[in-house]
Protein backbone atom coordinates (compact mmCIF):
# COMPACT_ATOMS: atom_id res chain seq x y z
CA UNK A 1 0.00 0.00 0.00
CA UNK A 2 2.67 2.40 0.94
CA UNK A 3 4.06 1.93 -3.02
CA UNK A 4 0.39 2.85 -3.99
CA UNK A 5 -0.06 5.54 -2.50
CA UNK A 6 4.00 7.32 -3.56
CA UNK A 7 3.12 7.17 -7.46
CA UNK A 8 0.56 9.96 -7.44
CA UNK A 9 2.42 12.15 -4.90
CA UNK A 10 5.44 11.84 -7.41
CA UNK A 11 2.92 12.35 -10.59
CA UNK A 12 1.62 15.47 -8.29
CA UNK A 13 5.01 16.79 -8.06
CA UNK A 14 5.93 15.90 -11.63
CA UNK A 15 2.77 17.87 -12.64
CA UNK A 16 4.04 20.78 -10.85
CA UNK A 17 7.50 21.12 -11.68
CA UNK A 18 6.51 20.69 -15.39
CA UNK A 19 4.17 23.69 -15.11
CA UNK A 20 6.33 25.53 -13.43
CA UNK A 21 8.93 24.90 -16.54
CA UNK A 22 5.97 25.77 -18.71
CA UNK A 23 5.85 28.99 -17.07
CA UNK A 24 9.54 29.92 -16.97
CA UNK A 25 9.49 28.94 -20.53
CA UNK A 26 6.18 31.09 -21.64
CA UNK A 27 7.65 34.04 -19.37
CA UNK A 28 10.93 34.01 -21.83
CA UNK A 29 9.53 34.22 -24.67
CA UNK A 30 7.64 37.16 -23.75
CA UNK A 31 10.81 38.55 -22.51
CA UNK A 32 12.29 37.94 -25.97
CA UNK A 33 9.61 38.78 -27.48
CA UNK A 34 9.65 42.03 -26.19
CA UNK A 35 13.29 42.61 -26.63
CA UNK A 36 12.58 42.02 -30.40
CA UNK A 37 9.64 44.26 -30.47
CA UNK A 38 12.06 47.12 -28.88
CA UNK A 39 14.93 46.56 -31.49
CA UNK A 40 12.12 46.81 -34.56
CA UNK A 41 11.26 50.14 -32.64
CA UNK A 42 14.46 51.65 -32.90
CA UNK A 43 15.54 50.12 -35.90
CA UNK A 44 12.00 51.95 -37.67
CA UNK A 45 13.31 55.26 -35.51
CA UNK A 46 16.84 55.33 -36.90
CA UNK A 47 15.38 54.40 -40.40
CA UNK A 48 12.89 57.24 -39.98
CA UNK A 49 15.36 59.72 -38.77
CA UNK A 50 17.73 58.80 -41.35
CA UNK A 51 14.74 59.46 -44.26
CA UNK A 52 14.48 62.73 -42.55
CA UNK A 53 18.28 63.83 -43.15
CA UNK A 54 18.10 62.53 -46.20
CA UNK A 55 15.21 64.52 -47.57
CA UNK A 56 16.33 67.50 -45.86
CA UNK A 57 19.23 67.39 -48.81
CA UNK A 58 19.19 70.95 -50.55
CA UNK A 59 17.52 71.44 -53.94
CA UNK A 60 18.83 73.33 -56.36
CA UNK A 61 17.64 77.01 -56.41
CA UNK A 62 16.82 78.83 -59.06
CA UNK A 63 18.35 82.14 -60.08
CA UNK A 64 16.33 85.41 -59.05
CA UNK A 65 14.35 83.14 -57.42
CA UNK A 66 12.15 84.38 -53.91
CA UNK A 67 14.07 81.35 -52.23
CA UNK A 68 17.54 82.10 -54.08
CA UNK A 69 17.29 85.87 -52.89
CA UNK A 70 16.19 84.98 -49.37
CA UNK A 71 19.15 82.74 -49.15
CA UNK A 72 21.76 84.73 -50.58
CA UNK A 73 20.34 87.40 -47.62
CA UNK A 74 21.19 84.32 -45.29
CA UNK A 75 24.62 83.62 -46.71
CA UNK A 76 25.63 87.14 -46.73
CA UNK A 77 25.09 87.97 -43.19
CA UNK A 78 26.03 84.48 -42.07
CA UNK A 79 28.86 83.24 -44.53
CA UNK A 80 30.29 86.28 -46.17
CA UNK A 81 32.17 87.66 -43.38
CA UNK A 82 34.62 84.91 -43.79
CA UNK A 83 34.42 83.32 -46.95
CA UNK A 84 33.43 86.43 -49.16
CA UNK A 85 30.02 87.21 -50.83
CA UNK A 86 31.59 84.69 -53.92
CA UNK A 87 32.27 81.87 -51.73
CA UNK A 88 36.00 81.90 -53.06
CA UNK A 89 37.45 82.88 -49.39
CA UNK A 90 38.52 85.88 -46.98
CA UNK A 91 41.05 86.85 -44.82
CA UNK A 92 39.16 84.67 -42.03
CA UNK A 93 37.89 80.95 -44.01
CA UNK A 94 38.67 79.55 -47.05
CA UNK A 95 36.97 79.11 -50.45
CA UNK A 96 33.95 77.24 -50.11
CA UNK A 97 33.26 77.47 -53.69
CA UNK A 98 35.84 76.01 -55.74
CA UNK A 99 38.12 73.56 -53.05
CA UNK A 100 37.78 70.04 -54.29
CA UNK A 101 37.35 69.07 -50.28
CA UNK A 102 34.28 70.79 -50.32
CA UNK A 103 32.93 70.35 -53.68
CA UNK A 104 33.07 66.57 -53.11
CA UNK A 105 30.88 66.65 -50.17
CA UNK A 106 27.28 65.81 -50.12
CA UNK A 107 24.61 67.89 -48.96
CA UNK A 108 24.18 66.24 -46.05
CA UNK A 109 27.47 66.53 -44.83
CA UNK A 110 27.13 70.27 -45.91
CA UNK A 111 24.34 70.50 -43.53
CA UNK A 112 25.80 68.37 -40.39
CA UNK A 113 28.83 70.78 -40.65
CA UNK A 114 26.08 73.75 -40.52
CA UNK A 115 24.79 72.17 -37.72
CA UNK A 116 27.72 71.13 -35.87
CA UNK A 117 30.15 73.73 -36.59
CA UNK A 118 33.93 73.26 -36.89
CA UNK A 119 34.98 74.04 -33.32
CA UNK A 120 39.08 73.79 -34.11
CA UNK A 121 38.76 76.15 -37.10
CA UNK A 122 36.61 79.12 -35.27
CA UNK A 123 33.72 78.17 -37.47
CA UNK A 124 30.52 77.77 -35.07
CA UNK A 125 27.09 76.08 -34.95
CA UNK A 126 24.32 77.88 -36.61
CA UNK A 127 21.70 74.67 -35.88
CA UNK A 128 19.73 78.12 -34.11
CA UNK A 129 18.78 79.25 -37.87
CA UNK A 130 16.85 76.01 -38.56
CA UNK A 131 16.90 73.43 -40.90
CA UNK A 132 14.77 75.68 -43.34
CA UNK A 133 17.12 78.18 -43.95
CA UNK A 134 20.02 75.59 -43.41
CA UNK A 135 19.16 73.84 -46.46
CA UNK A 136 18.64 77.26 -48.38
CA UNK A 137 22.11 78.02 -47.60
CA UNK A 138 23.79 74.73 -48.95
CA UNK A 139 21.30 75.14 -52.10
CA UNK A 140 22.79 78.56 -52.33
CA UNK A 141 26.29 77.71 -52.16
CA UNK A 142 25.59 75.07 -54.93
CA UNK A 143 24.54 77.96 -57.49
CA UNK A 144 28.16 79.46 -56.32
CA UNK A 145 29.39 76.01 -57.23
CA UNK A 146 27.11 75.07 -60.24
CA UNK A 147 28.69 77.14 -63.13
CA UNK A 148 31.82 76.34 -62.05
CA UNK A 149 31.24 72.58 -62.14
CA UNK A 150 29.39 72.74 -65.85
CA UNK A 151 31.41 74.97 -67.15
CA UNK A 152 32.61 73.50 -70.82
CA UNK A 153 36.58 73.01 -71.60
CA UNK A 154 37.11 75.24 -74.45
CA UNK A 155 39.40 74.69 -77.41
CA UNK A 156 42.43 72.68 -78.35
CA UNK A 157 43.62 71.02 -75.09
CA UNK A 158 46.87 69.78 -76.73
CA UNK A 159 47.62 72.68 -78.87
CA UNK A 160 46.63 75.16 -75.73
CA UNK A 161 50.11 72.75 -74.12
CA UNK A 162 52.12 73.16 -76.74
CA UNK A 163 51.30 76.89 -76.36
CA UNK A 164 51.85 76.87 -72.56
CA UNK A 165 55.21 75.84 -73.10
CA UNK A 166 55.84 77.49 -76.56
CA UNK A 167 54.44 80.54 -77.96
CA UNK A 168 53.07 81.82 -75.53
CA UNK A 169 55.86 81.28 -73.36
CA UNK A 170 54.05 80.65 -69.93
CA UNK A 171 56.36 78.08 -68.43
CA UNK A 172 59.65 80.11 -68.05
CA UNK A 173 58.05 81.49 -65.40
CA UNK A 174 54.36 79.18 -64.24
CA UNK A 175 54.98 75.82 -63.67
CA UNK A 176 52.32 72.95 -63.95
CA UNK A 177 51.99 70.10 -62.47
CA UNK A 178 55.83 70.72 -60.89
CA UNK A 179 57.14 71.41 -64.68
CA UNK A 180 58.43 74.95 -65.67
CA UNK A 181 59.71 77.67 -64.39
CA UNK A 182 60.17 79.01 -60.56
CA UNK A 183 59.69 82.84 -60.49
CA UNK A 184 55.69 82.41 -60.89
CA UNK A 185 53.37 80.71 -59.31
CA UNK A 186 51.97 76.94 -59.72
CA UNK A 187 49.01 77.07 -62.48
CA UNK A 188 48.10 73.51 -61.90
CA UNK A 189 44.98 74.52 -60.90
CA UNK A 190 44.46 77.90 -61.28
CA UNK A 191 41.25 77.15 -63.91
CA UNK A 192 39.17 75.30 -61.09
CA UNK A 193 36.15 76.21 -60.83
CA UNK A 194 36.44 79.14 -63.59
CA UNK A 195 34.82 79.15 -66.63
CA UNK A 196 36.78 79.12 -70.49
CA UNK A 197 35.75 83.37 -70.31
CA UNK A 198 37.20 84.03 -66.82
CA UNK A 199 40.16 81.79 -67.50
CA UNK A 200 40.63 83.94 -70.93
CA UNK A 201 40.21 87.14 -69.00
CA UNK A 202 42.74 86.32 -66.74
CA UNK A 203 45.62 85.65 -69.43
CA UNK A 204 44.41 88.82 -71.52
CA UNK A 205 43.48 91.49 -68.54
CA UNK A 206 45.58 90.36 -65.70
CA UNK A 207 44.60 91.62 -62.30
CA UNK A 208 46.16 94.75 -61.39
CA UNK A 209 47.35 93.81 -57.93
CA UNK A 210 48.58 90.58 -59.03
CA UNK A 211 51.06 92.55 -61.43
CA UNK A 212 51.97 94.90 -58.82
CA UNK A 213 53.10 92.32 -56.63
CA UNK A 214 54.61 90.56 -58.93
CA UNK A 215 56.52 92.78 -60.83
CA UNK A 216 60.08 92.64 -62.68
CA UNK A 217 63.01 94.85 -61.25
CA UNK A 218 65.87 95.40 -62.85
CA UNK A 219 69.09 96.27 -60.44
CA UNK A 220 72.50 97.38 -61.36
CA UNK A 221 75.30 97.33 -59.48
CA UNK A 222 77.94 100.17 -59.10
CA UNK A 223 80.71 97.84 -60.70
CA UNK A 224 78.33 96.85 -63.54
CA UNK A 225 76.47 94.09 -62.69
CA UNK A 226 72.90 93.77 -63.62
CA UNK A 227 70.11 91.29 -61.96
CA UNK A 228 66.44 91.70 -63.46
CA UNK A 229 63.70 89.45 -61.01
CA UNK A 230 61.30 90.25 -58.78
CA UNK A 231 62.41 91.38 -55.04
CA UNK A 232 61.28 89.03 -52.67
CA UNK A 233 62.27 90.81 -49.39
CA UNK A 234 63.88 93.92 -48.65
CA UNK A 235 65.09 95.84 -45.70
CA UNK A 236 66.59 99.02 -44.87
CA UNK A 237 70.27 97.36 -45.22
CA UNK A 238 69.63 94.79 -48.23
CA UNK A 239 66.84 93.36 -50.53
CA UNK A 240 66.74 89.36 -52.09
CA UNK A 241 66.12 89.65 -55.43
CA UNK A 242 65.08 86.38 -57.60
CA UNK A 243 66.14 86.28 -60.84
CA UNK A 244 64.29 85.09 -64.05
CA UNK A 245 66.27 81.43 -63.37
CA UNK A 246 64.79 80.88 -59.96
CA UNK A 247 67.93 81.35 -58.49
CA UNK A 248 68.55 83.55 -55.64
CA UNK A 249 70.71 86.98 -54.85
CA UNK A 250 71.53 89.20 -51.79
CA UNK A 251 72.17 92.39 -52.25
CA UNK A 252 73.37 95.12 -50.39
CA UNK A 253 71.81 98.41 -51.22
CA UNK A 254 75.57 100.25 -50.39
CA UNK A 255 76.04 98.20 -53.70
CA UNK A 256 73.63 98.92 -55.86
CA UNK A 257 73.86 102.20 -58.82
CA UNK A 258 70.49 101.68 -60.12
CA UNK A 259 67.29 100.39 -59.02
CA UNK A 260 64.21 100.23 -61.45
CA UNK A 261 61.31 98.56 -63.06
CA UNK A 262 62.00 96.21 -65.69
CA UNK A 263 60.81 97.35 -69.47
CA UNK A 264 58.82 94.52 -69.49
CA UNK A 265 56.28 93.09 -66.96
CA UNK A 266 56.18 89.72 -65.65
CA UNK A 267 53.62 89.18 -66.73
CA UNK A 268 52.68 90.17 -70.26
CA UNK A 269 49.76 92.27 -70.93
CA UNK A 270 49.64 92.34 -74.60
CA UNK A 271 48.28 88.48 -75.25
CA UNK A 272 45.03 89.62 -76.67
CA UNK A 273 47.18 90.72 -79.72
CA UNK A 274 49.94 88.06 -79.56
CA UNK A 275 47.55 85.11 -79.35
CA UNK A 276 44.56 84.85 -81.54
CA UNK A 277 40.46 84.30 -80.50
CA UNK A 278 41.30 80.53 -81.28
CA UNK A 279 44.59 80.12 -79.11
CA UNK A 280 42.83 81.83 -76.33
CA UNK A 281 40.45 79.35 -76.22
CA UNK A 282 43.23 76.57 -76.50
CA UNK A 283 45.51 77.65 -73.84
CA UNK A 284 42.25 78.09 -71.40
CA UNK A 285 40.92 74.47 -72.34
CA UNK A 286 44.47 73.03 -71.23
CA UNK A 287 44.53 75.39 -67.66
CA UNK A 288 41.00 73.74 -67.29
CA UNK A 289 41.55 70.30 -68.30
CA UNK A 290 44.41 70.30 -65.74
CA UNK A 291 42.79 71.97 -62.87
CA UNK A 292 39.95 69.15 -63.36
CA UNK A 293 42.46 66.08 -63.76
CA UNK A 294 44.51 67.41 -60.98
CA UNK A 295 42.37 69.09 -57.83
CA UNK A 296 44.72 69.85 -55.22
CA UNK A 297 47.44 70.04 -57.65
CA UNK A 298 49.57 72.55 -56.05
CA UNK A 299 49.11 72.11 -52.30
CA UNK A 300 51.00 68.58 -53.24
CA UNK A 301 53.79 70.08 -55.35
CA UNK A 302 53.79 72.48 -52.26
CA UNK A 303 54.35 69.59 -49.87
CA UNK A 304 56.97 68.09 -52.04
CA UNK A 305 58.69 71.24 -52.19
CA UNK A 306 58.87 70.83 -48.33
CA UNK A 307 59.79 67.20 -48.01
Amino acid sequence: MARITEIPDQRKNWTANNGATCQTAIASRRVVCAFALLAMILITGMCTAHAQISSQQAKPLQSGSAAAVEAGKTFAATCAGCHALDGRGGERGPNIATRPEVLKRSDTELLQTLRNGVPASGMPSFAALGDGKLSGMVGYLRTLQRKNAAAPISGDVRHGELLFYGKARCSECHSMNGKGGFIGSDLSDFASGSSAAEVKNAIVSPDVDAKESRSKTLVTLRDGESFEGIVRNEDNFSLQLQSLDGAFHLIQKSDIADFKPAAQPLMPDDYGKSLTSAELDDLAGYLMSVARANPGAVRRNRRRRHD
